[in-house]
């Protein structure tokens, strides 16, 4: 192992364990000069909603899947973090499986999370390196946290980031928002062609609805010739919207 690669190592091992003792809160490790050098290019649409989700309070996003509104989300986060806008970046989505009693799974809370932020990781780590996604997650710059966790929590100088929120009721929508504190955002992404729940479980529809015209939010729509995952998805896409509407699900 190169003298650099061991630097970098130790560092993020001296970063989980200042976490994991709860002693310190270091600075950002992500500068602006840092993301101004990332190889990533945006497409029209991309940047479209990079500067809604930048401009407004709430960002509710709907689309299909592969159309980049987690992609998009998170190098919004990252931009807000490295221009020093927010401190922190809180990640979350609905844990169907358990109906958030995560204390049924198996394993230490870290453990139980893990595959549920996993989306969010790998999206971070496309946008800048790997040991600098390490290094937030350590010091916490970069926190998941469970729904059921949130209650009585107040999220300032930070964005909020919650995907799959089609699984969630309206209750926990609203116990999501509502954590939102001074100097913050919030990002909602939804799909309803890829309900977990029963569909009159979610709150998804009636949380659109009841906030339609509420000022500083923003519904940003991605539709299926937006997808960039892969082009054959595109058709699939459009063939299972067209199964969905004479099934009637």
């Amino acid at each position: 192992m190169s003298k650099a690669k061991s630097k970098t190592q130790n560092e993020i091992n001296e970063g989980i364990r200042d976490y994991q003792q709860n002693k310190i809160m270091r600075r950002s490790s992500l500068t602006r000069e840092q993301f101004e050098n990332v190889n990533v290019r945006l497409t029209e649409k991309q940047n479209d909603l990079s500067k809604q989700i930048r401009n407004h309070i709430l960002t509710i996003v709907h689309g299909p899947a592969g159309t980049s509104k987690t992609f998009t989300s998170c190098y919004t986060a990252l931009w807000l973090m490295a221009n020093k806008k927010i401190e922190k970046i809180i990640i979350t989505k609905p844990i169907k499986e358990s109906g958030e009693e995560i204390g049924l799974l198996p394993g230490t809370v870290l453990e139980k999370i893990d595959p549920y932020k996993q989306s969010y990781y790998t999206n971070f780590c496309k946008i800048i390196d790997k040991s600098t996604v390490d290094w937030m997650f350590a010091t916490g710059e970069i926190t998941f946290e469970p729904l059921a966790y949130m209650r009585g929590s107040t999220y300032d100088n930070c964005i909020m980031m919650l995907d799959e929120c089609q699984n969630a009721s309206i209750k926990q929508l609203m116990l999501w928002s509502t954590r939102l504190g001074q100097n913050s955002k919030a990002v909602m992404m939804g799909d309803t062609s890829q309900y977990d729940v029963k569909k009159k479980d979610s709150g998804y529809i009636d949380f659109i609805g009841m906030t339609l015209g509420m000022p500083d939010l923003f519904t940003f729509e991605f539709h299926n010739e937006d997808i960039v995952r892969n082009k054959f998805l595109v058709e699939l896409a459009n063939r299972y919207d067209k199964y969905r509407a004479e099934k009637d699900i």
